[in-house]
């Protein structure tokens, strides 16, 4: 039985870029996420006005994320997840065009990535967010032609909680205090990549043996 991790990008497998952004531009009002704002595409049209008033183009944001890579033993934690039979599929709010270098480094195929894209004008600007979805990340796993019964997902916002609720398992990973105060206690809450492999070893002892049970009934 195919089983699916959806798996979010920013604040799991590799650091808040919008933080890494307003540490380097020196541009506070970019440190606000979806750990604060619950409204995605209101941050985003926040985020395009703060970044066209500091006239920083798309080419600039892309040169200073080249610095960053991703979390300590992320992409370890992925192939943990596929020797132990996960498809994984990428659940982003982020854009194409600001994670292809993190996804070659953690070896992760294109066409399992499912984010937005961004528009720039003429002098190459952002000025629009392509949104590829229009309700939340549970669309993308309500739409997967795989088996969702032992399937799990993993995120750490607001923005996840859609996603997080519509598989088997649902993971908020290392979350904020304004996060954890609005989660539902059918989450998880893990605080580094060991703790969930434990879940999922548990969560697969358990069936073995209900599994071994039932044969012997």
């Amino acid at each position: 039985m195919n089983k699916v991790a959806f798996i979010d990008m920013e604040g799991v497998l590799v650091p808040e870029i919008w933080k890494f952004l307003a540490s380097q531009l020196n541009i506070f009002e970019l440190n606000i996420t979806t750990r604060e704002v619950e409204d995605y595409k209101q941050l985003m049209l926040y985020r395009i006005d703060i970044l066209n008033k500091n006239q920083i183009t798309l080419l600039r944001i892309q040169d200073v994320i080249s610095q960053l890579n991703p979390i300590e033993g992320a992409a370890e934690f992925l192939q943990m997840l596929r020797l132990k039979g996960f498809d994984i599929q990428i659940v982003s709010d982020c854009f194409h065009e600001l994670l292809e270098g993190f996804l070659q480094k953690l070896e992760v195929p294109i066409e399992t990535v499912y984010c937005h894209r961004l528009q720039v004008d003429g002098a190459g600007y952002v000025n629009k967010v392509l949104y590829s979805r229009q309700h939340g990340k549970h669309e993308i796993v309500e739409k997967h032609p795989f088996s969702l019964e032992n399937s799990i997902a993993l995120g750490d916002a607001f923005n996840d909680f859609t996603m997080l609720k519509a598989v088997s398992k649902g993971y908020l990973f290392s979350p904020s205090k304004e996060v954890l105060d609005k989660s539902l206690p059918i989450f998880n809450v893990v605080n580094n990549y060991q703790e969930v492999i434990n879940s999922i070893d548990t969560i697969d002892i358990f069936r073995q043996s209900h599994r071994y049970k039932l044969r012997n009934f």
